[in-house]
């Protein structure tokens, strides 16, 4: 029990007691909390249940009024066929029956100013013919107003759209009618206005519509419907369980009012919402009971506690001296600890890193004992050899050798056969030793193996450690490396490494025998063609195809090689008659390339050139017998393709002279002592100049020239043609853009492209470039390209052209008619000029045939819009036919020789000062 005094000083108890107050007041506060909460549960859930119900009160009677609203638009309807209102009886009793909210209903007439009741059902309906907006039927004068304003509105409409609310001030019933305009016939004079009626009774209406809600109990919501003219002179109520909405009905909207019936939805709290209260507050009276407890044994153990503390306070200075003893001991301890720690710290760090070393290492290390048993091992040791971690331990060395069976004796052995590890061994396998090991499947592979001793301080031997690397990707690098550098990547034949060993071989044992061998060297006829019609792929395709036929066509000691591109070399190996033996292989291999290849779905048939040269009558070393291989081939190309050629001293001189002049024209272009001629091309009606052709001419010092046709084909074939075409680009660019600067002619330069030009990627860069240094203009610039060259690679083609109209550049093709195309393929590509080659302008005079195929090109190019140019004119025959047939414009002899830049120059200048042409006299 508390002690008055306490009860008396409240505050110094609260002080006291301040904690156990506080957890108090927390437990009481959560309860009220929880009370609170149970509270606003109990309510949401009944506003829920609430709002559920009235939701479905209103359904209902909305539903109700629109079937309502929907058999009076039927009557209407039924009514409007045939105006029999008599048929009343048979449409309103159904209807009458199933709605027991349902008075009266009928037909109203309009006559003049009155409304005559025409038809009527109901039970208390009032009798036939009599006005309906009377004082006995409507005794207020409002309700009279209201009906008669109703009814205009539904005659106006002619639908369900006449709606009034009626209240009898006597009854205090409430009523509705619901009116409908019934349409007259077409045709008819003079119809009468006739109108359906529904009188409700609103009552009723409600226990009728809400009677599947309700179910034969008592309803749980208070349901009240106001009239639109109530509830536009008053404010809805408002709360939490009241809802107020609006029903359509007719053209009205009614205000509809849903609130509980007493004693639904909501109920005082029970018992078990006080239960949080009643809970908090037996627990806080629990904890202050048991704080006061606490309190009380804390203080007679705070008593106690002050009692031994005094005591404790006087053996804590006996103790002080011992404490200063002890730390005088501890400190020369933990000197001792931290240097035997640093010690274990430094051995340790060095194991792991060791351990770290043998993880990491690619190669595998093993530590044996001085007997070879295996003590240690790395990572790498179990992935080399395949055994486990468990396995190698304990496992002798012998077993990572072969067997003895082998014939091979182990580097590593005794004389009793056993494998053993010694100062001598491991002496020699101080530097790495290629070896042969066994994995755990018995697969065997070679490995380097480099053994050390390890030695105690005393220089004991404690064990052996031997660093095994694997060997076998280093030698099949090697031996893939060694392949690569001798046979071709492509067709797996050997290459010019390989070929060159090989002849010099041959040719070795050829001398010792006495025999004699042949070189033949095989080019594929027209194989670029492959490649631009079909594609890299398919030509790669091609040529192991052709390799495979080549190596059938040998015996097995023959070689076959790849030089390069579609080039193969074959050496014969010694025989007695080397030329019958090269002319059967020769023979077989053209049988053999003649049998066509499926390439991309198409058939495809390749003939080879073959130069044959013999040892030792064509020369005694292989590069010789090469070259004059490589001759000989040419003399076949020359000759026709598809055949064998031998070589003779003859075709020496010629392929020397070849040689010499690709090295003659290889420094002429570095050297730029190439030329430039230029030749006219005219209008061929008024004989003005419209463009000029660049020309490239190689002069020599003597003033000869020598002649195109002769060096332009080895530019072509030696790859020279690229730069050359670059430069006549440059040069003819720069000689345009000084004329115009001269004010000497503003016509276009046609500038010939060459295949291995049109094929270079940086063509379109390179005509940009040119364009910008100079200053020309793209339209001055004619890019001229033979019809074969079009039409090799026609998507490519049309690609490219399409670029260079981007640019502005005018496009012709050059010697048409060579190439076997027709104008219906050019019109696919973006040309400007077509120009006829001179052998169908050569003999059009004479000539019918010729005659006829110029004037059918010129008729056509002329259909297609191309401007036609004809090239080779030397006559005036020829000039005035061409006249005839329309032809645009004409070059050749007749208008000018092609003419250096100076004397064009001249020529234009003299065109300039005369305004008029007249190149007949140059």
């Amino acid at each position: 029990m508390l002690r008055l005094p306490e009860i008396a000083a409240p505050l110094p108890l609260l002080l006291r007691y301040w904690r156990i107050a506080l957890i108090c007041l927390a437990i009481n506060t959560v309860g009220i909390v929880a009370h609170r909460d149970l509270i606003n549960q109990s309510e949401q859930t009944a506003q829920a249940f609430f709002l559920r119900d009235a939701k479905l009160y209103q359904a209902l009677l909305q539903h109700h009024l629109e079937q309502l609203a929907s058999k009076a638009d039927l009557i209407s309807r039924q009514l409007s066929l045939n105006r029999q209102y008599s048929n009343l009886e048979a449409v309103g009793q159904p209807i009458l029956h199933s709605y027991p909210d349902v008075v009266n209903l009928g037909v109203l007439v309009r006559k003049g100013a009155q409304i005559i009741l025409r038809s009527v059902e109901g039970p208390a309906c009032p009798p036939t013919g009599t006005p309906f907006l009377t004082e006995t039927c409507f005794p207020e004068l409002r309700t009279r107003q209201t009906l008669e304003h109703s009814l205009q509105r539904a005659e106006e409409k002619l639908s369900t759209s006449g709606t009034v609310w009626l209240q009898d001030r006597n009854t205090n019933n409430q009523r509705a009618f619901l009116f409908s305009a019934i349409a007259a016939p077409q045709g008819a004079d003079n119809p009468q206005r006739a109108l359906v009626f529904i009188e409700l009774d609103l009552t009723r209406l409600l226990a009728t519509a809400l009677r599947p809600a309700v179910e034969g109990q008592a309803p749980s919501l208070n349901v009240h419907l106001n009239s639109p003219q109530t509830s536009q002179n008053s404010a809805p109520p408002s709360g939490p369980f009241i809802r107020t909405t609006t029903l359509r009905f007719g053209d009205q909207d009614w205000e509809l009012q849903l609130t509980p019936q007493p004693g639904h939805y909501y109920s005082s709290p029970g018992i078990q919402a006080y239960a949080p209260l009643a809970a908090s507050l037996l627990v806080s009276l629990l904890v202050a009971w048991l704080g006061r407890v606490l309190e009380t044994r804390a203080s007679a153990i705070q008593a106690q506690v002050e009692e031994q503390t005094e005591s404790l306070e006087n053996a804590k200075e006996a103790l002080e001296n011992l404490v200063k003893i002890q730390k005088m001991l501890n400190l020369q301890l933990q000197n001792e600890v931290a240097q035997h720690a640093h010690s274990v710290y430094q051995l340790r760090e060095t194991t792991q890193l060791q351990q770290a070393i043998l993880d990491c290492a690619e190669y595998a290390i093993l530590y044996t004992d001085p007997q070879g048993i295996i003590q240690r091992l790395n990572p790498a040791s179990i992935n080399l050899f395949a055994y486990a971690h468990d396995e190698l331990i304990g496992l002798h060395v012998q077993h990572l050798f072969p067997p003895l069976d082998t014939g091979q004796a182990p580097p590593i052995r005794t004389r009793e056969g056993q494998l053993e590890l010694n100062l001598a061994i491991s002496e020699k396998f101080r530097v790495p030793q290629e070896v042969e090991l066994v994995r755990k499947n018995g697969s065997r592979f070679t490995a380097s193996l480099s053994i050390s001793v390890v030695r105690s301080p005393e220089q004991q031997v404690l064990g052996f450690v031997g660093i095994v690397l694997d060997l076998t990707e280093k030698i099949e690098a090697e031996m893939r490396i060694r392949h690569l550098a001798h046979y071709d990547s492509l067709t797996a034949l050997p290459n010019r490494s390989r070929l060159n060993e090989h002849l010099a071989q041959m040719l070795e044992l050829a001398t010792q025998t006495g025999q004699g061998l042949a070189v033949m060297f095989t080019d594929l006829d027209r194989f670029k063609y492959v490649n631009d019609t079909l594609g890299h792929q398919a030509g790669d395709e091609l040529l192991q195809l052709v390799s495979q036929r080549l190596k059938h066509c040998v015996r097995e000691q023959d070689l076959v090689a790849r030089t390069g591109g579609d080039e193969f070399v074959i050496v014969l190996s010694p025989v007695e008659d080397p030329t019958h033996a090269a002319r059967e292989v020769a023979d077989r291999l053209l049988l053999s390339l003649a049998r066509p290849f499926t390439l991309c779905g198409k058939q495809i048939t390749v003939t080879p050139s073959i130069g044959i040269a013999l040892y030792p009558e064509h020369g005694e070393d292989g590069n010789t017998l090469i070259k004059h291989a490589d001759a000989a081939m040419y003399l076949a190309k020359d000759s026709g393709r598809n055949n064998l050629q031998f070589f003779h001293e003859g075709l020496g001189r010629r392929y020397t002279e070849r040689l010499d002049l690709e090295n003659r024209l290889r420094q002429a272009l570095e050297q730029k002592e190439l030329d430039l001629y230029y030749q006219p091309q005219v209008d061929s009606a008024s004989g003005e100049l419209i463009g000029m052709e660049a020309l490239v001419r190689w002069p020599q010092a003597d003033g000869s020239m020598i002649p195109p046709d002769k060096f332009i084909p080895i530019a072509e074939e030696s790859g020279l043609i690229v730069p050359m075409g670059a430069w006549v680009l440059q040069r003819a660019c720069e000689q345009t853009r000084s004329w115009l600067n001269e004010g000497l002619g503003c016509v276009p330069v046609g500038v010939n492209l060459s295949a291995r030009q049109f094929d270079d990627p940086e063509l379109l860069s390179t005509i940009r470039r040119t364009l910008s240094e100079t200053g020309l203009g793209a339209t001055y610039l004619d890019l001229e390209l033979t019809e074969s060259l079009v039409m090799r690679n026609p998507e490519h083609t049309r690609n490219v052209l399409a670029d260079c109209k981007k640019l502005g550049l005018r496009l012709s093709v050059d010697d048409f008619g060579t190439g076997y195309s027709s104008l219906a393929n050019l019109k696919r590509f973006p040309i400007d000029r077509l120009k006829i080659d001179r052998s169908f302008i050569k003999d059009i005079v004479t000539e019918a045939d010729d005659a006829a195929i110029a004037r059918t090109i010129i008729a056509m190019a002329h259909t297609l819009r191309l401007e036609v140019v004809a090239e080779g004119v030397e006559t005036t025959a020829q000039l005035e036919l061409l006249q005839q047939w329309n032809c645009d414009a004409y070059q050749g002899y007749l208008c000018s020789r092609p003419l250096p830049a100076a004397q064009i120059t001249q020529l234009l200048r003299a065109y300039k000062s005369s305004r008029l042409l007249s190149l007949h006299s140059i």
